[in-house]
């Protein structure tokens, strides 16, 4: 996927016009790591367990730039892909990550980004993880579809690992977290919906490091000069 200058703009609204407000959505600059994998036959559920052991397995043996990539994402973790038409499931890992129209992808493979997102009977899988590094505790809840789990400091939190129709957990109350690194395995299997949102009550939006500022910066003053040349 090529950084636009439309996605560079987009990524820049995400951090200063929420820096410092209180998020009812978890927000930040996550490392994300994503691994898709098929089979040609049907398969049980436990193939698409979202469980740290899983993930890892599945990401050693798959390949980058074909099926697993690296990259980050600036913004909140809401993302929707909704079962219409019904049971076509043709959207892929970029259409899941586009849901959010307040979030911006970074060095996503255009490959793996291409990929269809899973198809039943968990015949396609794509499990996310997403990470990252949080100074203070807040309450938290995830509504989904399918399964997921939450790592603090690499330990398990909570896990509802097992794909589900889209549901609430905790379905009443929420999750402290008080660690410093917030880890979320997600799978998105047996076909749409793939729903996730995180809650992250109590914690402010993380702005970008300096050095991505400079990269902002520098890469739209670029396009102004490109737009000014073009004009001349």
């Amino acid at each position: 996927m090529k950084l636009t200058n439309t996605s560079i703009v987009s990524a820049f609204a995400v951090v200063t016009t929420t820096a410092g407000v209180y998020a009812a959505t978890l927000s930040g600059t996550f490392d994300v790591r994503v691994v898709n994998y098929s089979f040609g036959s049907n398969q049980s559920s436990s193939v698409a367990v979202a469980t740290k052991d899983n993930f890892e397995t599945r990401f050693d043996a798959a390949t980058d730039g074909v099926d697993r990539d690296t990259f980050r994402y600036v913004g909140a973790l809401d993302f929707f892909i909704d079962n219409d038409p019904r049971d076509v499931d043709a959207e892929s890992i970029s259409d899941f990550f586009a849901s959010n129209t307040l979030g911006s992808v970074f060095g996503l493979d255009s490959v793996v980004g291409g990929l269809t997102l899973s198809k039943p009977t968990f015949k396609t899988t794509t499990l996310f993880e997403f990470t990252e590094v949080y100074s203070n505790a807040f309450d938290t809840r995830v509504t989904h579809d399918d399964g997921f789990s939450i790592y603090g400091d690499g330990v398990e939190l909570v896990s509802f690992a097992n794909p589900t129709g889209i549901r609430t957990t905790p379905r009443t109350g929420k999750i402290n977290f008080s660690d410093r690194e917030f880890k979320l395995v997600y799978a998105a299997a047996n076909g749409n919906p793939s729903r996730l949102l995180v809650e992250g009550d109590g914690v402010s939006v993380v702005p970008l490091p300096a050095s991505a500022f400079l990269l902002l910066g520098g890469l739209g003053a670029f396009g102004l000069m490109r737009r000014k040349k073009a004009r001349s």
